[in-house]
Order: C-alpha cells, then structure tokens, then sequence
C-alpha cells in the first residue's frame, strides 16, 4: 500500500491576500531604490508530537510545505493514500489562517509540441505540486533488516544510480542532491526509536505505551520503509505537477526501481562454483561456454581484479549476473552480497498491512494546536 509522505504545493491568485510569513526578505535596487521582491520567509504552524507544517502568503501566492500524514499524530507509520486527503488537511489549516484553499486545476486544451515530443497541457487555475513522496513498508523478519538493507546497497537503481550505505547501517539511498528523484530504505523501528524522546515530549503515559508497543511491532516483523521523493523537476517533465489532474496511480510506473533490485536479492543457494549451473537452470544462457565464460568474469570480479572486458562485453555479463542478483559495475564487498548467497539464508519479503490496533490517520489530525 503506498502513501503520500511529504506533500509540497503552492497556488497563485488574482485577488489580494493576507501576507503570511515568520518575517520577510525585501531585496531592492541599491542605485534607484526601486524594491525588486518582497518575500515572507514560511510560517511554521506547529502541530502536537513536534509535527508542524510550513505555510506563506506574499499576497497572491500561498505555498504550503510539509508532511500531511505526520501532521499533529505520534507517527506516519501509515498515513494518507490520495491527494485529495492531504490537501484537505491543508485547505483546513489555510481556511483557519483566512487564507483561500487550494482548488484543483482545469485541462483547457494542448498547446502544439515538435513531433518528438508529446504535446503540453494548457491548464487553467488550480494548485501545483512541487514535491510529493511516495512510501510503503514491508517486512524482512526479525533480525534481517540490516542484512537485507547491506543486500541492496549492493546495487545501482534506475540509470546507473549508485547505492549510498550509511555507516550505522540502517539506511541506503540514491540520488541524494538530485534535483529530480530520491529513494531510499532505511529501517523504520531504529527511525522511531531515534525520534521517541523528541515526539513524545510532554505525552500521557497512555501514548508512550503505545509508541513503544509500534516499536515492538515494528522490531516482530523486521519493518523496512521504502520512500521515494519527486521533485519539482521531475513533476514539470513527466506532466505531473497539476493537483486534480494528476492521480496517485500517475506515478506508480515510476515506482519500480527498489523494487526490481529487490528482486535480484530472493537469489537462493548460489554457491561461487555454480555459477555456470544456475545461468543454465535459469535460462538466463544456452550455451555451457557462454555460462563458463561468465562465471570467470564473476570470480575476477569476486577477487577484486580488474575487468579487462570491452564495453558490450561489460554489459553482457552484467546482465546475466544481475539475474542471480550479483551487479558486477560496483566493487564487490562480501559484507554487503545479498544474504542468500552469502548464507544460504532465505529473506522473506512480506507485505504489510497495519495491525488492528493501529491508530490510522481521521480527521482529527485537523485540530490546530495554538
């Protein structure tokens, strides 16, 4: 089940509004005096659990930052599915602050493109998206969740994005400082447990217990969250910056990457001697010369001595050994193989639906703290 994490939105109008902002940037022309922009800096409206949401008005244009599902809750372990619940939450904080709500945009046509490219949506009215995240949890068993994460820090996603492992372990990402697209698993029991004391400041006995009991539920399993950030950029190319014109299922094709890597990880029983055997079993070549070939490029690699191979070559057996979850294009480091063939161990990845317990996300995250 996928949610919406982070939301970021702006709109502009054609009538005057209240100037929202903690303080403001005045920037001016030093040799005329002429003021050039005028600018609040974002209001941070501040929710319970140490949750507050990001809010300005320069007087036509509102913006609105921040993370919806965690607004004035304990926890996002699960949290909003569509745009139209997010927005709700914020169109009843800026109702609150006199400010209009965000509506939804209007397709008015298409606007001819070169022949190479699709034609451009002429939108009339309506609040833009400039960054969405997309997350979802899934479990590895109790115990895994480093050895998995080490797993898929062992490959590169999308275009050729190199894995970034954090020294504590808990986390892998790519793209960090992209301007387009972020991804990255972490563990999300180490991620509560490192948040509690700061959320939980000033709770009822009541809440810490129930903290503590997501934290144990969340350890049971072995919880990984899986999120994926689209920004501006990203939104501008691909069309999908126009709130009510763009649905959830819009970026579901571009949801896939971490999960074809993980994919790669549910290799079983690869010993170093069978390479050869299981690219036949599998299919993945016909021929044992082809298949012995590729096994020495594995053992090459496996030994850490360069790959003398021309290019095609490179990427011929790079395909082949991905099937069996091995990505020959980064350093090979034993400690971050995918557990199944470093330990003949099976990871079992498992959906995950919240428990009955569960406190999901209702309109009462709508109160405002003052």
């Amino acid at each position: 089940m996928w949610f919406i994490d982070k939301l970021n939105m702006q709109q502009t109008h054609d009538f005057d509004l209240p100037v929202i902002g903690d303080h403001g940037i005045l920037r001016y022309d030093i040799a005329t005096g002429e003021t050039l922009s005028d600018t609040p800096r974002s209001k941070s409206l501040e929710g319970s659990y140490s949750s507050s949401i990001q809010i300005s008005s320069n007087g036509n244009k509102v913006c609105v930052r921040g993370n919806p599902s965690r607004f004035n809750r304990t926890d996002n372990l699960f949290g909003y599915t569509t745009f139209d619940q997010c927005v709700s939450i914020y169109n009843a904080i800026l109702t609150s602050l006199g400010l209009p709500p965000f509506t939804r945009c209007e397709l008015v046509g298409h606007r001819q493109a070169p022949e190479e490219k699709r034609a451009q949506k002429v939108v009339s009215g309506g609040a833009l998206i400039d960054h969405v995240d997309f997350t979802r949890n899934f479990a590895v068993g109790a115990g895994s969740e480093r050895a998995f994460i080490r797993g898929l820090s062992s490959h590169k996603i999308g275009k050729g994005r190199e894995p970034k492992l954090y020294p504590n372990g808990q986390t892998v990402d790519w793209g960090l400082g992209s301007e387009y697209t972020y991804r990255k698993v972490y563990c999300k029991s180490f991620d509560l447990k490192k948040r509690r004391a700061k959320r939980l400041k000033g709770a009822t006995d009541q809440e810490y217990r129930y903290y503590d009991r997501l934290i144990a539920w969340c350890d049971d399993i072995g919880m990984l969250r899986e999120e994926h950030s689209f920004k501006q950029k990203f939104l501008r190319r691909h069309d999908l910056q126009y709130y009510g014109l763009t649905r959830e299922t819009d970026f579901y094709s571009h949801l896939g990457d971490i999960e074809l890597a993980m994919q790669r990880l549910s290799v079983m029983n690869t010993r170093y001697d069978m390479i050869s055997d299981k690219l036949i079993e599998q299919g993945i070549v016909k021929a044992r010369q082809a298949a012995n070939s590729t096994q020495c490029v594995y053992l090459q690699w496996l030994h850490g001595d360069q790959l003398r191979l021309g290019k095609s070559q490179f990427y011929e057996h790079r395909r082949r050994l991905l099937a069996l979850g091995i990505d020959i294009s980064l350093p090979c480091d034993m400690t971050r193989t995918p557990l199944a063939i470093r330990t003949n161990e099976l990871v079992d990845v498992q959906a995950v639906s919240p428990p009955d317990w569960y406190r999901m996300p209702s309109k009462s995250a709508l109160s405002l703290v003052a």
